[in-house]
C-alpha cells in the first residue's frame, strides 16, 4: 500500500517556484531517480521519504541502455509509487545524447526522440510524462525537427510540458522561438549549477529571462565535492577551507550552504539533488529554510567561488 498522496501538510511546507512564465510549479528540491553509475538500493522508500519532506518531482533519466530493465527492477517498483500518486508528483525525463542504445548519432532527430520516449513510458508503466526535456543539441540534425518533436510528443499526450537540457546559449534562444511558434514553449531548462560551476551565469540566465523559462540546477553539490565526502569533482582544498567557516557560522553544514546558495538565486526554480541517503534529504530540506545570506557572507563565496 502506497502512503498518502503527497497533498500532506509535509507537501505543502515545501516553497515552491513559479517555472518561468509557465503555470507549472516545482518544490525548490527535486530528486534524481536514475541515471548514477549504481542502482538506487531502496527506490520506494526512498521516495516516500522524500515526499515525507515535500519533495514531489523526480526526474528520471536512465542511461544508455537502462530504458528497457526498469520494468522489473528496484526503479520499476519505485515508479510504481509514484503511478499511485501521478496526479500529485512530476515526472521529468532527459532524451538526446546518452539515452538509448545504438549510436550516437542522429540522438537529435525525431524518430529517436519520440520512439526513446515510448519505450520508457511502455517499460515504465506511465501514461506520460510531466516534462520533456531535449537533452543536447545535436548539430547534425535540424533544430526544427528536434522542436518539432518535442511539440508532437505535447500534441500526442505523452508529455505536459517541454524543456531543453544542455544546450548553449545561441541555439538554446533559437529552439526557445521555435517552440514558442508550436504552440509548446519550453517551461524549464536543466543544466549544471553550482558554487564550483557558475557557467549559467553567463549569457543562459538573461535567454531564459528573455523567454519567460525556468532553471532547474542539477549537480548543486557538483558531484557531492560540496559535501567534503566528494572524490569525482573534488573541490580545490582552499575552497573548502574557505567555505567551512562561513557554513560554521550560519550553523549549516557544507552542502546546506551550497543548496541555500543555489536557492538564494530567484532564477534557479529547483535544486535536483542525486542521492539514495535518507539523511541527505533531511539535510537539503533544512537548508531550504536558509535563503538568506548577508552582504559579507556572499563577498565571502565570491571571493573563493568567483562569478563566471
Amino acid at each position: 500500500m502506497p502512503a498518502p498522496p503527497p497533498s500532506t501538510a509535509a507537501a505543502h511546507r515545501m516553497t515552491h517556484r513559479r517555472s518561468g512564465r509557465s503555470g507549472l510549479h516545482l518544490p525548490v528540491l527535486s530528486l534524481s531517480l536514475a541515471g548514477g553509475k549504481k542502482p538506487l538500493p531502496a527506490p520506494s522508500a526512498l521516495i516516500h521519504h522524500a515526499v515525507n519532506e515535500g519533495i514531489t518531482h523526480f526526474d528520471f533519466t536512465p542511461r544508455r541502455g537502462q530504458i528497457s530493465a526498469t520494468a522489473d527492477g528496484t526503479i520499476g517498483h519505485a515508479l510504481a509509487t509514484v503511478r499511485a500518486w501521478r496526479g500529485d508528483v512530476t515526472v521529468s525525463t532527459r532524451i538526446g545524447l546518452g539515452t538509448g542504445p545504438g549510436p550516437l548519432a542522429g540522438f537529435g532527430s525525431r524518430g529517436h526522440l519520440l520512439s526513446q520516449l515510448n519505450t520508457l513510458l511502455r517499460h515504465t508503466g506511465l501514461d506520460y510524462v510531466d516534462i520533456l526535456y531535449a537533452h543536447r543539441y545535436d548539430h547534425t540534425c535540424p533544430l526544427e525537427e528536434t522542436m518539432g518533436a518535442l511539440a508532437s510528443a505535447v500534441h500526442q499526450g505523452k508529455a505536459l510540458y517541454v524543456g531543453l537540457s544542455g544546450f548553449g546559449p545561441s541555439v538554446l534562444a533559437r529552439a526557445a522561438v521555435l517552440l514558442n511558434r508550436l504552440g509548446t514553449p519550453a517551461v524549464l531548462y536543466q543544466a549544471s549549477y553550482s558554487l564550483l560551476d557558475r557557467w549559467l551565469e553567463g549569457k543562459i540566465l538573461d535567454v531564459l529571462d528573455l523567454h519567460g523559462i525556468g532553471c532547474v540546477a542539477g549537480a548543486p553539490l557538483a558531484g557531492a565535492a560540496l559535501t567534503g565526502r566528494g572524490r569525482a569533482l573534488a573541490a580545490p582544498p582552499e575552497v573548502l577551507s574557505a567555505l567551512s567557516p562561513i557554513a560554521a557560522e550560519r550553523g549549516q553544514s557544507l552542502a546546506q550552504l551550497a543548496l541555500s546558495w543555489t536557492l538564494h538565486n530567484p532564477r534557479i526554480t529547483s535544486a535536483l539533488l542525486s542521492t539514495s541517503q535518507f539523511d541527505h534529504l533531511s539535510e537539503a530540506r533544512e537548508a531550504v529554510g536558509r535563503l538568506d545570506f548577508t552582504p559579507d557572507e556572499l563577498a565571502g563565496i565570491n571571493a573563493c567561488c568567483p562569478p563566471a
